[in-house]
This record gives C-alpha cells, structure tokens and sequence, in this order.
C-alpha cells in the first residue's frame, strides 16, 4: 500500500520516515530561532542605552543558571544543528540546482546554504570577539597585533555593555569609526543579520513541513507567507539592532 506524499520516503528522504534527522535539525532550528528573535529585539533596545543596559543587568543576574540556559538552549541545539546541517552543505555545497525533501524551491535551498556558509564563519568571528574571549589567547601567544584587545575593552564587561558592543561592532580595530577595517566588520555583522534572518524563515518554512506542521498545499502556502512576512518584521528589528550601536545614532 503507498504511503502519503507528505511521508518523508516519498519526499526522497532516505530514512523512510524513522529518526529523521531533518526533524531534529528543524526542532534545533527553531529554538535557535527564538533565541534569534529575542537576541534581536533585545539589541535593537540599544536606541536607549539605559533600557538596554536593564535588560543585561537582568540576564547576568541569573548567575550560575545563565551559563546553564546558554548551553541547553544555545551551545547544544547549535553543535546539533551544525552537525545535522553540514552533511547536507558538503554533499550539495554552493551549486544551483542541488535538490533535497521538503525544498519546494532549488533557489529557496541554494539560499539556504548560502546564508549557512555566511553563519558559519560569522559565529565564529561572532563569538570569538563578542564574548569574553575576544582573541586574547591568541594574541598572547603570537606576535601578531591584529590579534590584540579592541578599544571596547578585551573582555566582555556586563556593567557597560552598550560601550562594549558598540566599539566591538563599530570600533573593532581603533577609535576611529571611518576607519575603512573598521567599517568592514560592521559592514560583515549587517552580513551576518541578514543571512541568519533569511536562514531562519527559510527554515521555519521547511521545517513545519518536516515535522507535519504543513502538509496540503494551502497549509504550506499560508507557512511560508507567515515566515516571509515575519522575515521582513525581523529584518528591520535586525538592521536597528544593528545601527543602533553606530556612532552615528543618537542616543
């Protein structure tokens, strides 16, 4: 007897339906997802130093929870889905026209490796120079000044964390906003904003098709006109994010 069209088998999916790794690489993608939208909208309060400032008083005052909370619901669902997710990005790599289940369209898919390659070298730039690492390792153990603390301070400073993330986004080489490296990086985290929005409603429109959340036409037309639409409204809480840190924005 044949299954379904919606079942994954007769979507081309290998695993005939059981312990699909696609399930687990959409239930990992959308709890990146809300932390995304909460990341964002958080950043995008750094239009009023002060409000932002509350915010990650309020976060850090978790203490020894928040390092738990990070690793449960950001580090492991992102190794997770990183190593779901690579697979299919070195058997496909950057070609137009690659195939896969659930992927109505080979452009939507192409753009969805894309943004993943984008991903991948923005987090580790992201994390690397965000957090409390900041490159300090490297730069006491090689000579090389590029490697040296940013004038935002080397380590991540709760108390003063718009100054941090302001000269870390805008001032990343020297004080000099104008600098042309300088505008390279916030140039790269506009990049990065942009990329992991388009990532994440791509994802959440093949994910509720991995997970039976849309299966008849209609329910998949209606998804992905929900998640283009919710793209747009992250993009712009995404690009204030991202200006609102310029030294060009009053404050």
């Amino acid at each position: 007897m044949m299954e379904p069209r919606h079942f994954p088998s007769r979507n081309g999916c290998r695993c005939g339906g059981h312990a699909c790794p696609r399930k687990y690489l959409a239930i990992t993608g959308f709890i990146l997802g809300a932390f995304l939208i909460a990341h964002l909208s958080i950043n995008a309060l750094g239009f009023w130093p002060a409000r932002f400032q509350a915010v990650v008083d309020r976060v850090h005052g978790l203490g020894v929870a928040l390092p738990v909370l990070e690793m449960g619901l950001i580090f492991i669902p992102l190794g997770v889905h990183i190593a779901l997710g690579l697979p299919a990005l070195w058997s496909d790599k950057l070609r137009l026209g690659a195939k896969r289940p659930h992927h109505d369209s080979e452009v939507r898919y192409w753009l969805q490796r894309v943004t993943a390659a984008i991903l991948l070298g923005f987090l580790a730039f992201h994390l690397a120079t965000m957090r409390q690492w900041r490159f300090h390792l490297a730069y006491e153990i090689t000579p090389w000044l590029a490697l040296a603390p940013g004038p935002a301070s080397g380590f991540f400073e709760p108390r003063h964390a718009f100054e941090f993330v302001s000269g870390s986004l805008w001032r990343f080489w020297d004080e000099h906003a104008a600098n042309p490296a300088d505008l390279l990086i916030a140039q790269f985290y506009l990049l990065g904003v942009v990329s992991a929005v388009y990532h994440l409603a791509n994802g959440m429109a093949t994910g509720a098709q991995v997970l039976g959340l849309a299966v008849t036409l209609k329910q998949k037309e209606r998804c992905l006109g929900f998640c283009t639409g919710a793209a747009f409204v992250l993009m712009a809480i995404g690009m204030a994010a991202w200006y609102a840190f310029a030294p060009a924005a009053s404050h």
